[in-house]
């Protein structure tokens, strides 16, 4: 029972570190303010879905709500900044961080398209 509790108390303090009530919170989530309260008094747990949520709208990842991971103090920041609406720093998006895999992509393609017109044209 211990792990639901320190889910609780984390998703409590997340939730006053964003600086929002149970009802805003609620209102963000499209879920009632009384669910918020179950998960926060140990009676439930948020479903993935609504976990998923959570680590968008804090700007934090899902391992730091489920897990024991404190956030640190730049998620803390990011957190509030998300609840609040102010613009996050976005991440590099994964083909911008490898433009080579494109060209692999593209040489494979051609190679596939060359075995097959050649095992086609010899028989």
């Amino acid at each position: 029972m211990k792990n639901k509790t320190d889910l609780s108390e984390r998703l409590r303090q997340l939730r006053k570190n964003a600086g929002l009530s149970q009802e805003q919170l609620a209102e963000k989530l499209d879920i009632s303010r009384q669910a918020v309260s179950k998960w926060e008094a140990g009676s439930s747990s948020p479903d993935i879905h609504n976990i998923v949520q959570l680590g968008k709208l804090y700007g934090i990842s899902t391992d730091s709500i489920l897990l024991d991971n404190a956030p640190s103090a730049e998620d803390t920041d990011r957190s509030s900044e998300a609840a609040n609406g102010a613009p996050q720093n976005e991440e590099t998006p994964v083909h911008d961080r490898h433009p080579a895999n494109g060209f692999l992509w593209m040489m494979l393609g051609t190679l596939i398209v060359l075995v097959l017109y050649f095992v086609t044209n010899l028989f």
